[in-house]
């Protein structure tokens, strides 16, 4: 299994009606796209001192699944819609466990 972690700090003008609308299509593409095995996400709760606004949580059988979920349309589209213009920055990873 290949479990695939974001984190993002979003620009200071990003209104939470537009983070809605990041959750509303995150639910869209953990359905539409087949590969997803598991797909979490939301905001920061603030419990401890970070540097995130947001998380986005996806697990994936193994790599050629997580390597088609980034090809996939609908992941392609969410990044240049939301991501590329809500993100000051962002950091990711990705590792595997039995």
């Amino acid at each position: 299994m290949l479990h695939h972690v974001v984190t993002f700090i979003w620009k200071k003008d990003i209104t939470d009606e537009r983070i809605e609308s990041f959750d509303n299509a995150l639910d869209a593409i953990s359905t539409s796209i087949p590969e997803v095995v598991e797909f979490r996400y939301g905001r920061d709760l603030g419990l401890k001192p970070g540097i995130g606004d947001y998380a986005i949580s996806a697990i994936f059988e193994d790599v050629p699944g997580f390597r088609a979920y980034l090809a996939h349309p609908d992941h392609v589209r969410l990044v240049e819609e939301f991501i590329s213009v809500m993100a000051e920055s962002y950091s990711s990873i990705q590792f595997e466990f039995a």
